[in-house]
């Protein structure tokens, strides 16, 4: 069986070409596989290797004529089955966003099984953009292009039942259409001997630091946590996300006062093992966010879920739809610094309940392994054939 995956992928910085640099490295040790993947900006031609993902030959750019490029490099790989990954904004800007369902009308009319992937559900009311009349044909073009995903595909992946709900019932979607495979969990990295030996409290949150990521509360909490526990430390792991200006997570640097500097440490992006270490140095895991409209998974999640860390996370559908408040994390309002900072220190000082919610949470993610969610999607390929 051929599999022609099309997404971005590293070193694009983007959620999408991390998920799928970890979903097509076990899905290529099964299935002959070819990513179509994007030219990143520091590359001007297209390139094509082998490695241990598969093929993966680079031969898009993001903008209004990347359909063009993939189709007719997707249908030179004889591929038997068509995969892409679809997210707002991955292949371009509003335009490139508008085209994608045309892209689905070429591969469907060439009568190959192609399935999407949705990352993002966008609920029908999201208030997109500040300004009404702007927000209103934000709106009328997320539902053309999301339903015409489920209309165009013969199959169409998402991450949890909440997303499937509501493109149920707010964009009419065929049920028998539309499969749940949850995101990928990176397995955990053996526990070193020193990760707890000789060291204060530390407080780690990870992911892309964009607008809606709730950065500035979370150190806004970080300063009230330490009128109780003086000594603790706040580690902020990630960078800008390809899609967002450049220089935009500095700016979140600015909510750092004098007296804390010392305590609240921006590392950038670390290398995997460095990550690993992190992790396992930290008491509590912060999963900010402040997105009521978008539906979707958690990528910061699925890196953490296998290491046992008690995690809060914010009252949003990107977490509710994956957790149970009290069992598997404690949830707080979005914004609200006050009861983060009081949920922080109650889990400081409560070692049990800490034990209780890692544990809880290492369980219930523990069959969502790279491995098993790549041996999900090989069987619904085979199911298209």
């Amino acid at each position: 069986m051929k599999v022609c995956a099309v997404t971005t992928w590293p070193p694009h910085k983007d959620g999408v070409a991390l998920y799928s640099a970890e979903l097509y490295k076990q899905i290529a040790k099964s299935v002959d596989l070819t990513v179509v993947a994007n030219i990143p900006k520091q590359q001007g031609f297209s390139k094509s290797c082998e490695g241990k993902d598969g093929a993966v030959l680079r031969c898009w750019k993001r903008g209004p004529w990347y359909s063009k490029s993939i189709f007719s490099s997707v249908l030179k790989t004889r591929a038997h089955v068509v995969h892409l990954q679809h997210g707002w904004l991955l292949y371009g800007g509003f335009i490139s966003s508008i085209l994608f369902p045309f892209l689905l009308s070429f591969f469907r009319s060439s009568r190959k099984p192609c399935v999407v992937t949705m990352h993002t559900v966008i609920r029908k009311d999201a208030h997109i953009y500040p300004n009404s009349l702007v927000n209103f044909f934000a709106r009328m073009a997320v539902l053309f292009v999301s339903r015409c995903i489920v209309q165009f595909s013969d199959k169409v992946i998402v991450h949890n039942r909440l997303m499937k709900e509501i493109l149920q019932t707010e964009y009419s979607a065929n049920v028998e259409k539309i499969v749940i495979i949850p995101h990928g969990v990176k397995k955990s990295s053996q526990k070193p001997e020193s990760s707890q030996g000789g060291r204060g409290i530390c407080i780690l949150s990870l992911g892309f630091l964009r607008k809606g990521k709730g950065i500035e509360c979370l150190i806004e909490a970080f300063k009230k946590f330490l009128e109780k526990y003086p000594d603790a430390k706040l580690v902020i792991v990630g960078g800008s996300h390809a899609h967002d200006k450049t220089g935009y997570s500095e700016g979140f640097k600015h909510f750092i006062t004098p007296n804390i500097q010392k305590q609240v440490l921006f590392t950038g992006f670390v290398d995997e093992k460095s990550l690993e270490q992190l992790i396992w140095n930290s008491d509590i895991i912060v999963l900010q966010s402040t997105e009521p409209y978008y539906v979707e998974a958690s990528g910061a999640l699925a890196a953490v879920a296998d290491y046992g860390k008690p995690v809060v996370c914010s009252k949003v559908p990107k977490f509710q739809s994956e957790f149970q408040n009290g069992e598997h994390c404690l949830a707080v309002a979005p914004s609200d610094s006050t009861e983060l900072a009081q949920t922080l220190a109650s889990l400081i000082e409560n070692k049990e309940l800490r034990n209780r919610l890692g544990k809880n949470l290492r369980e219930a993610f523990k069959s969502r392994h790279w491995s098993a969610v790549a041996e999900e999607h090989i069987n619904l390929y085979g199911g298209l054939l």
